[in-house]
């Protein structure tokens, strides 16, 4: 995988990799229905992380992975390459992916920092769990979830799991609760016909994006690009932002997108401080990639 992962030269040298299936038998035995996919992913990083643990390590980890195909669409072909990689060198490989994405998306990747600053300088034990959580998330299919829009646009799986990772209690003083996919895949189909592009879809109280998921999906479902479109939405949560800022990278919504974390509903939009935020983000790319005069 070009720039995200390191080969291992000495075939003596990999470790045991049998566990994980070819990327051939792994898409021949995805869950057909994606919603089922998505299910046995969140399952998966439930079971294995330990409740009461900071929430962005095991979000910025499965986001990270599910973006890898953003990067590197031949992603699945490399799975064995990440499996391979020590605690070290794969927390190096995801701090790389999200400075590859930040090249492409600087505000949105600046949005979710939330998810990827806990990558700078881990504890010993975090980065082994991120290892085995890895590989886990490998063996269920998360990258090739991650390449196909008829699964990443069925159903918000990192809102979902931010849902089931956080407790009861905790959703309820937010009024963070996810709303089902097929309700909001229901709104969407009455203002769907004859969307120009440009068309802006707004979202006052936005959380993950559930409703920008479900209009994505049927933008892409009839044709259409959700990048052509603009996105400008308000969630007064830091986490729930940032996962709104992954999930408009996994959702290809394109560089046309602007997230305030704000109380939009009590009159603080936040979207004048956002537009300056996106235009320092779009500046420190551009003076980052221009060589000096």
């Amino acid at each position: 995988m070009t720039g995200t992962t390191k080969h291992v030269d000495d075939p003596d040298s990999r470790p045991d990799l049998t566990w994980l299936p070819s990327a051939r038998a792994r898409q021949a035995f995805l869950p057909e229905d994606p919603q089922e996919h998505a299910r046995r992913l969140i399952s998966t990083v439930v079971a294995l992380w330990p409740s009461g643990s900071a929430l962005e390590v095991p979000l910025g980890t499965t986001a990270a992975l599910a973006l890898l195909p953003a990067v590197d669409a031949e992603a699945p072909e490399h799975a064995h390459d990440l499996a391979a990689l020590s605690p070290d060198d794969l927390v190096r490989v995801l701090r790389q992916m999200w400075a590859q994405l930040w090249l492409e998306q600087p505000y949105l990747v600046e949005r979710a920092h939330v998810l990827w600053r806990w990558l700078a300088d881990p504890p010993r034990q975090t980065a082994a769990s991120v290892t085995e959580l890895t590989h886990h998330l490998l063996r269920a299919g998360l990258l090739e979830y991650g390449a196909d829009p008829e699964r990443y646009l069925a159903t918000d799986l990192l809102g979902r799991l931010m849902q089931q990772l956080s407790s009861r209690g905790e959703k309820g003083s937010r009024g963070a609760f996810h709303t089902p996919d097929v309700v909001t895949d229901h709104m969407v189909e009455y203002f769907a016909d004859d969307l120009p592009a440009g068309t802006v879809f707004g979202e006052a109280a936005a959380g993950s994006g559930a409703m920008w998921r479900a209009q994505a999906r049927l933008l892409h479902r009839t044709g259409r690009d959700p990048a052509q479109f603009r996105w400008v939405g308000a969630e007064i949560d830091p986490l729930a932002a940032a996962v709104l800022g992954a999930n408009s990278v996994l959702w290809r919504l394109g560089s046309d997108v602007l997230i305030a974390c704000s109380d939009a509903l009590a009159g603080d939009s936040g979207l004048a401080q956002a537009q300056r935020e996106r235009a320092a983000a779009t500046a420190h790319r551009d003076a980052a990639i221009t060589p000096d005069r």
